[in-house]
Order: C-alpha cells, then structure tokens, then sequence
C-alpha cells in the first residue's frame, strides 16, 4: 500500500509539471481543453502552498461566469465557499485594483500606473493578488508577456496565454511590501503578433484585464474594517471601477440641510478622489455595504437614532463624526451627528477643512494619482518639461508600432487654440534597419497633431529634434499626449517564421527630450462646457456661495445636484460652496447651477439657455432606447452621400479646410449669429446647457432629464470620468444607450477677465481672435494698408520741391 501511494504522488507530480510547462509556438495551443488548467498555475506556480491554498481563489470565480458561460469545471465548486463567508466580512476582505470596469492594453507596448490606497490594517495584513485577463487569438504567449508590480516590486509576470477563456490566477502579496497609504500599482503588457509583420497587425493585439476579477484580498477578515475618518480614502472601486457613496439623511427635505450635504460631498469626494464617483441620497439605508460603497449617516442625534444600533460616544453633546459597526448599515458605516444640525455642520467642516485650499491658490498639479501616474503637472506659462518628469522613461524598442503617453494640464482661460504651437525636442535614435517611410506621430487627445517622416536609412541619433505641435487639440483639465513610431523594415515585409518575436532593437526614446510650451493667452470664455469639466471653471474663482437650484424634494434631484457638485469639486481641486435657500428670480447677475427633472425646470431659464420651450412634453416620449438615434442614424446616411451633389461637395471642402486649416464657416463672420433653439433627441436622456446670465455678468449652468429617474442615471452616467471629459461646446447630451456625448459647438462667446491687465497677454488674446476670425483680420489688413497709403501719400506730398 505504502509502495502504491508513492507511485500516485508521483504521478500526481509528474502531471502538474507537464500542466505548467509552456506551450510552443503553435496556432492549436489556445483550446478549450487547456481552460481548466488555468486557474491553477497561477497558485501552483508562484504560490507553492498546500492544496487548501489553492481553494483560495474562490471569489473571482465567482465573478468569472457573468464574462465567459464556458467556466473551469474544478471552479465549479469554489462558488459554494464564497457563500459560506458572512456578506460583511466577504466585502470588506476584498479591494478592486482596477479603477475602471475594464483596462485595456492595445498594441505591441503598453503601461498604466496608479495608486492604491491602503489603511495600516490592510497594509499590515497578509495578502494575495487575484487577476483575471483575456487577450486576442493573434497574441503570440511565447514572446508577449503581463507585468504587473506594487511599488516597485513585481508581483506578477507571465505569458500572455489566455484567448480561449478568461484566466482567473492568484499571486501571494510579499510581506512587507504593501504599506499604509499610497501603494503605486503598474500594469505593462508587451505583445507580439504570431504570424503577421505588418504596421496593420499591432492594431489586432490586445490584452484586456477584468476588473470583477482583479483584487487583493486579506487574509485577516478584520484588515477592511475601518477605524478612522481618514480611511474614507481607502474606499476603492467596485467590479465594475465605481465608486458610490449611499447618504443616509433622515431630515433630507429640511431648508438647512441641503448646503451641509452638498459640501460633505464635495469633502468626501476630494477624499477619495477616484474616477467614478456618485452620491445616492435618501431617507432610508440601502442595505449592506459592498466593495467601493460605503453608508454615510448624516443628521442630528435625535434624527438617526433609529436608524442606527447605537449612537456614537458624544453625539448628544458635541459635533462627531465616527465610523461604527451596525447591523443593519454594515461594518465601516460613517456616522456624522451631533445634538443639533448646527453641530452637523460643524463635524462637516472638521471633515472638508484639511482637503479645502484657498480660491487664490494655484494648483501644481491635477490630482489624477487614483487612475493615472504621476500626477498631471499645470502648465500656467511658458515652460519646458522634460519626459522623465512626465513618468516617460528610455525605451528600447524591438516591434514595429511604439505608443508612448503621457498628460499635461491647461489652465481654465486657456486661450491659443486658433494660433498657438507647442514644440517638443525629440532625443530618439533609429537603426540602420528602418526603412524611408517610417514616421513619428504626435497625438493630443487622441487627434493627430505633428507628423515627422524619416527619410534617411542607415540609422540616425536625433538630438533635440525639433517638432512642431498645434495647440489647438489642447483643453483645460489634463491633455494626453501620446508619441508614436511606425517602423518599417525588410525583415517585416519578408516576414519570416519567427520574425514577429525577434528582439533586435529598432527604436530608443530616450527620457531628455523634452515637451516646451509656449507663453499663451489667458483669458475666460463662456459658453465653455470644456472648462467645466477640466477645472470646474467657473464656479472655481467665485468669491461667494454658488446658487445652486434644484427641487429638494425629490431625492433624485438632490442625489444629481450633489453627485454635479463633487464632481465639478474634483475638477476644480477645491470645495466650491453653495447656496441652495436662493430663488432663481434672485441670480440673474451671477453665476448659477440648476439641475432638475425637465418639467420642474423654470420656462425662463429654458429660453435663457436656449432650450425649445416644448421640450417638457416632447422630450424622450416615443422613443425607446434599444431603437436607432434617427440624429445617428441621419449623420450615418450623410457621410455615406457626402460627396455626391453640390451640396455634398460644398460640406466636404468646409470639412477639409476646418482639418487641415482649422478654418470654418464661422471664421469669415464678422458678428456671431443668434445660436438657434435646441430640441435633445428622444434618444438622449441628458441634457447638459451653458450660456450668460441674463445681465451678462454670470455664468448659468443646467443639468436636466425628461424624468427624475432618468436624472439621477444620467447623472451617474456623466459622473464616469471618461464620459465627463468629453463634455463641451455650449450643449451637451448623453445618449441614454451608448453614454456617448454629442456636442453643439460654441458659435458666440463672451470673455470672462481672468488675469491682471498685461499688454503681452492681450497681444496674445488678439493674434488668437483675429487668428480665429479670418474676415476680421482680412479687413483689419485692409484698413491698416489704406492708412499706411494715405500716410504715405501725405508724407510723400509734403516732400520736395512743389511747382
């Protein structure tokens, strides 16, 4: 018996060591029969634990069959363990790496770092990473490989081999490396084509990591209980990268209530600073907490008595804000009380005080270390930035399509986006491999803003070269700018068994050069939907409390209103504090924001922003959102037939001249002209408006919806940060199916003074209008030529000898 145990551990050995062999080069490797093997490797392989180890990873595949129907069948059983754990304990234990729901790594080079923010319990408890990825049929495993390392250290790095199914592994955390606070996160994919060479190829490869199947998770089950406010910062996302906070406010319809909430959200949202974040207000608790979710109670002491077991130590004497364990509400349940709201606002202030700055006080940088490092300098005035500054490192290259990114931040009053031109000094080498027809892209905001070609072969150091960038892709907020080289080569266009994986480096992007902006105009502009999403422009210099007007009765309207405002806080990196006790009557002289249900929207304010009037009973009534946008549907059926009739070929040549010049139609006006009504489609259940206060001397802003309902989604829709970037123009809708932003474009502005008086700042304002306005500068030529001919000819006349 002894003897035949022997032989059956052998066995059992010998059958692990051929599953976690790599597989060859071979277009069959990728079969559903090597699915279940999958799971495994990862804790067999870096995890050399006994077998209850590897039952650990139960709760990813939890998550996994909602992605892929085809599950590993030992998964199969892990599920009933994620049952068993108590729901409290399970969601706490657990912290989603990924900031939004999916990550995506495109090309044969990519890299993405963040930080994570971690309590000294969960620092200190032992941990284990789960990640779960799926790439493209074409990504050839033995020469692409996934990265990923905490603060410094790799913790995992593996073969891109997971095209059939969705891979879901496990990595055991080294002690010691997580720590309290900030933790930098960095994912690196690099990827190879199996059989093809070509620059069309690269466009095929991606790798894409599932956020619902991403996390760390804490052995100690008491490591995500929190202890302090400050641990509002380690809130985190969910499985799909948002993050909500559930407001529990008993006397929610109260008069004084409204302005103490907005500003803890606004608190609470500089806090935790994550990407997706929105507010959910209501009278009564929503349940248990979960990953990225936390239960704020908010009221007097007398008010939340009944919603909680037990009061906080204090409440019924002195402002408090504490976190307790309810069980009802949840472990981590933030409790902010006092005997009376006058207490309430003033544990609300202890909160927002330390993450306040002062109006006057100029940002740095854009804090963007939740979803992007570093952190995003601010570009004020001329500058010259090097790229070892802006997280670009030297890269040696060895494929055939290198991206590279990094951002940069734009002041609110930017204004050179008609005549302004960055440069960026260029430290890059090529071997004598790459062929003449190679070339260097320069994107800004992902549209092509420089193109530099090679034309030499034989090799080239390029020592500060100079490539010249238009600004006029540049917004204010943060701006990617991403360098790309297309490599052409003989040895790609032979394409030789092998050739896709060789190592020989063609490329180097050294970390010297350097990006160089120029002193640009500064000067405000309203209608700008763009600045208020990039910098909360321009409710972030306002002196005085913001009127902000919404129906406080309907908790949508007031979850809406709060989730705009913490939103525009984080833009702005400052509290903005408002007045919600204001008639609209009374703000016709100063900036004001209304977000409300469309029928519970003043007619008044609708004509000021130029909404149609009949918009409350025609809006969002026939159409349902599985059925085709017609506006979609109509831009489709003109692209198709735009060059066909005059009118067709008039439309092409003014798309060409706005492309290639940057001139449109607007340019040869000499006066703006009145911006027709605007009726949003059925399709969109958004609708976002800017424009002039009635005196000319604010700035209105309107969020509405067709419905309350619809409101509060929309809102959360808005509130993901890459929809929210795409605001701009005057008007902007949220189509209700797709989330995508359609923009009417700004055709009249007014100016809104942002800087001292400056002579050079307002020869920079006038080169951009006149460079805007080409009838204007034409005609300003035409005036400046007929009076330097008079004065010549006066001058002339009173010269020499008269007869």
């Amino acid at each position: 018996m002894i003897v035949r145990g022997v032989l059956a551990v052998l066995l059992l050995a010998t059958s692990s060591a051929f599953a976690d062999a790599p597989s060859p080069f071979n277009m069959s490797t990728e079969k559903p029969a090597a699915a279940p093997a999958q799971p495994e490797p990862g804790s067999a392989t870096v995890q050399p634990a006994p077998a209850p180890g590897a039952t650990k990873p139960a709760p990813a595949p939890a998550a996994q069959p909602a992605q892929t129907p085809a599950a590993p069948a030992p998964a199969s059983a892990q599920p009933a363990v994620v049952a068993a754990q108590p729901t409290p304990t399970q969601a706490i234990s657990r912290r989603y790496l990924l900031p939004f729901e999916n990550m995506v790594f495109s090309g044969e080079s990519t890299q993405r770092a963040w930080t994570l923010y971690l309590t000294p319990e969960q620092a200190s408890s032992r941990a284990s990473l789960n990640l779960g990825y799926q790439n493209a049929v074409i990504v050839a495993p033995e020469s692409s490989r996934l990265r990923l390392t905490i603060n410094g250290k790799a913790v995992v790095d593996i073969p891109i081999a997971s095209s059939d199914n969705p891979s879901a592994l496990k990595f055991p955390v080294p002690a010691g490396l997580l720590h309290a606070g900030m933790n930098e996160v960095a994912v690196s994919a690099v990827q190879r084509h199996r059989t093809d060479c070509t620059i069309e190829s690269t466009y095929e490869l991606w790798t894409q990591i599932d956020s619902a199947s991403t996390y760390l998770s804490f052995e100690d089950p008491e490591a995500g209980r929190w202890r302090r406010i400050e641990d509002v910062r380690a809130i985190g996302a969910d499985a799909k990268g948002s993050t909500t906070f559930n407001l529990i406010v008993p006397a929610m319809e109260q008069t004084g209530s409204a302005a103490p909430l907005v500003r803890l959200a606004e608190a609470l949202a500089l806090m935790a600073n994550m990407p997706n974040q929105s507010f959910e207000i209501s009278e009564q608790a929503r349940g248990m907490p979960r990953p990225g979710a936390v239960n704020v109670v908010v009221g007097s002491a007398s008010e939340i008595a009944e919603k909680l077991e037990k009061l906080p130590e204090g409440a019924q004497v002195s402002p408090t804000s504490a976190i307790v364990d309810d069980p009802k509400l949840g472990p981590s349940t933030v409790v902010i009380t006092g005997p009376n709201w006058q207490a309430v606002e003033q544990a609300i202030e202890d909160i927002a005080r330390p993450v306040d700055r002062p109006v006057a006080s100029q940002r740095v940088v854009l804090a963007t270390r939740n979803w992007r490092l570093p952190e995003t300098p601010m570009v004020l005035a001329a500058r010259h930035l090097k790229f070892s500054d802006l997280g670009v490192s030297t890269q040696e290259f060895s494929g055939r399509r290198l991206r590279t990114e990094f951002n940069v931040g734009i002041p609110s009053d930017f204004y050179a986006n008609a005549y302004g031109q960055a440069m960026i000094l260029l430290d890059a080498a090529y071997s004598q491999d790459v062929l003449p027809g190679s070339h260097i892209d320069i994107y800004v905001n992902d549209n092509i803003a420089a193109t530099v070609p090679i034309t030499t072969s034989g090799g080239e150091i390029l020592r500060h070269l100079p490539i010249k960038v238009t600004m006029r892709h540049f917004r204010p907020g943060d701006n990617s700018v991403a360098i790309e080289a297309v490599l052409l080569t003989q040895a790609d266009a032979t394409c030789a068994p092998g050739a896709t994986g060789l190592q020989d480096k063609r490329f180097v992007l050294f970390d010297s050069s350097e990006l160089v902006m120029p002193d640009f105009a500064r000067i405000g502009r309203t209608p700008n939907l763009s600045a208020v999403s990039g910098t909360g422009f321009p409710y972030n210099r306002a002196d005085y409390s913001l009127p902000l007007i919404f129906e406080r009765t309907q908790p949508e309207a007031m979850s809406a209103a709060t989730t705009l405002m913490a939103q525009m806080s984080v833009a702005a990196g400052r509290l903005i504090p408002v007045d919600t006790a204001v008639s609209p009557a009374a703000v016709m002289d100063r900036n004001a924001v209304f977000v409300g249900a469309i029928p519970t929207v003043p007619s008044a304010v609708l004509a000021e922003l130029g909404i149609t009037s009949n918009v409350a009973s025609k809006w969002g009534e026939a159409v349902a959102s599985n059925q085709p946008n017609t506006d979609t549907t109509f831009d489709e059926w003109r692209q198709k037939l735009r060059g066909s009739g005059w009118r067709g070929q008039v439309s092409s040549f003014e798309d060409w001249m706005n492309r290639t010049f940057n001139i449109s139609m607007n340019s040869f006006r000499l006066l703006p002209g009145r911006d027709p009504d605007f009726t949003p489609s059925n399709g969109s259940t958004l609708l976002v408006a800017q424009k002039k206060s009635p005196t000319g001397e604010g700035s209105w802003t309107l969020v509405t919806a067709p419905s309350p309902a619809t409101l509060q989604q929309g809102m959360r829709t808005l509130a993901q940060q890459d929809v929210w970037r795409q605001l701009g123009g005057r008007i902007a809708t949220i189509d209700g199916a797709s989330s995508k932003v359609a923009q009417v474009p700004v055709s009249s502005f007014e100016f809104v003074e942002t800087e001292p008086f400056s002579l050079q700042n307002y020869r920079l304002i006038i080169a951009n209008w006149l460079s805007a306005n080409a009838l204007a500068y034409a005609l300003v030529l035409i005036c400046l030529s007929i009076a330097l001919g008079l004065a010549t000819a006066r001058l002339l006349g009173s010269l020499g000898r008269k007869q």
